[in-house]
């Protein structure tokens, strides 16, 4: 009696066992997404703007009012941080998540704090007309 052998050779065949897991390589471009909590008015500003010049993406318009923020602002005062329903989303690359993450040490706080300052001011500065620290 010995072994069963079945009429299906798919059911024969014995079971591959993952001995040795392959590691998936991680995109050179791949874009890290940092979760920002903004007020309900912030909120609904973001979303009429992101409508009339975004297509609709509230996701790129956060992105672009961090990037202003990381690129042309060098001043970024304390800001109350709260954790809030509303939020808006930023996608930036691995060399911006490593500023981010200078600026969150320098401040020590986290990542996710240090992208909200940098926020704020960023949509402070926005909301004057692309006003940067000099000009002010």
């Amino acid at each position: 009696m010995g072994k069963e052998v079945n009429l299906n050779h798919f059911l024969n065949t014995p079971k591959k066992k993952n001995e040795s897991p392959h590691q998936r390589k991680v995109r050179s471009d791949k874009l890290h997404d940092i979760k920002i909590p903004i007020s309900e008015t912030m909120d609904t500003i973001l979303r009429r703007e992101s409508r009339h010049f975004w297509n609709g993406s509230k996701t790129a318009l956060g992105t672009e009012i961090l990037m202003f923020g990381m690129q042309n602002i060098i001043i970024y005062p304390d800001v109350t941080y709260s954790d809030s329903p509303y939020t808006v989303h930023a996608k930036v690359n691995h060399e911006t998540y490593q500023q981010l993450g200078d600026l969150a040490a320098r401040w020590k706080c986290s990542a996710r704090k240090a992208a909200h300052r940098v926020f704020m001011e960023a949509f402070k500065k926005k909301q004057l007309g692309g006003v940067t620290d000099g000009e002010v």
